[in-house]
């Protein structure tokens, strides 16, 4: 055992309960159970991964060699195999609708190539969403949502492509719709987890799907700090939406110290793109200084946003190993 515990249990002060809970805990044999179960479920997991992206990667490779008929009844009855399996066997639910997910998708796109409907990209994207989600949100699985949010941003990041192209022959005007158009998909996008949570029958299990949380939160702050660069950096834009994204980038940090939404990865995310969208302001606004201290400055300003974050995001961390620690004694407690 640790040398830290003989320490603690030499301490006189120490009661004799809490010498026994030192003592199971330095005794205790591990959970090896847990262990192969997460293995066996990750194993699942990149099983059907694999023959999803080989399903898809052979009638590509095969494409000439095989008939139109063919290739559509594989992928069809890939995906039905994979429903069926998701409902008939509970232990590789998860993993059978993943392997669905990805051949949905595969079938979309053949679909879309070989009889060309001429439909757009964001539309299949789109549609590959929508048709996903039934079986993502009665799954209640984080790593179905994640991959969710993935498509979802697929399609509204192609779909505003496409609409930049409407904006550069109708003008700024239609430019600032799209582009707030824009910010509020990705707002909706972003909140999709937090509502999840909050909707018993479809939640996730442990109440909030945090990686695809994260991962909608980095494609949100994303776009919105690039949109709030365009705006300032472009003469022909009003700089006055380059505020918003900073905005919103501050209400993300705020969410993310605060109770059930709280968790500090995202609270990182939220301080990179606000030290992105700092310096980009203070590189605009020096750049239209005249003085040879331009460089001087800018640096300053960096290394005040790098130790500012550092020690925030430090005192964060502690608060809340603080708070976690305050919560399990109180359950002990109320154990006991």
């Amino acid at each position: 055992m640790d040398s830290v515990l003989y320490q603690q249990a030499a301490d006189a002060s120490v009661d004799r309960s809490a010498l026994a809970r030192l003592h199971r805990l330095a005794t205790s044999p591990g959970e090896p159970r847990a262990l192969n179960a997460r293995m066996r479920w990750g194993l699942l997991m990149v099983a059907a991964l694999l023959l999803a992206s080989g399903l898809i990667f052979w009638i590509a490779a095969n494409w000439q060699e095989q008939t139109r008929l063919f290739k559509l009844g594989l992928i069809e009855g890939a995906l039905a195999l994979s429903v069926l399996a998701a409902l008939l066997l509970p232990r590789v639910r998860v993993p059978a609708l993943l392997c669905a997910h990805l051949a949905l998708g595969g079938l979309l796109a053949f679909v879309g190539q070989t009889y060309q409907t001429g439909a757009d990209a964001w539309q299949l994207f789109a549609v590959w969403a929508a048709l996903s989600l039934i079986w993502t949100a009665l799954a209640r699985s984080d790593v179905l949502w994640s991959l969710w949010v993935l498509v979802a941003a697929t399609s509204i990041t192609m779909w505003m492509g496409r609409w930049g192209f409407f904006e550069v022959l109708f003008g700024e005007g239609q430019a600032l719709l799209s582009d707030l158009i824009h910010m509020g998909l990705w707002l909706a996008l972003a909140l999709v987890p937090a509502v999840v949570s909050l909707i018993a029958p479809i939640r996730v299990a442990g109440g909030m799907g945090w990686w695809s949380h994260r991962l909608a939160l980095v494609g949100a702050l994303s776009a919105w700090v690039t949109i709030g660069v365009v705006y300032l950096f472009d003469s022909s834009r009003s700089g006055a939406l380059y505020f918003a994204p900073g905005l919103l980038a501050a209400g993300a940090l705020w969410l993310s110290l605060q109770g059930r939404w709280r968790d500090f990865i995202s609270v990182c995310i939220a301080a990179l793109a606000l030290n992105a969208w700092v310096l980009v302001g203070m590189g605009r606004l020096f750049g239209q200084v005249e003085t040879s201290d331009v460089l001087f400055l800018f640096t300053l300003v960096g290394l005040a946003c790098l130790g500012g974050t550092v020690t925030g995001l430090i005192a964060v961390q502690k608060r809340m190993r603080d708070e976690d620690r305050a919560s399990a004694a109180s359950a002990e407690g109320r154990a006991a």
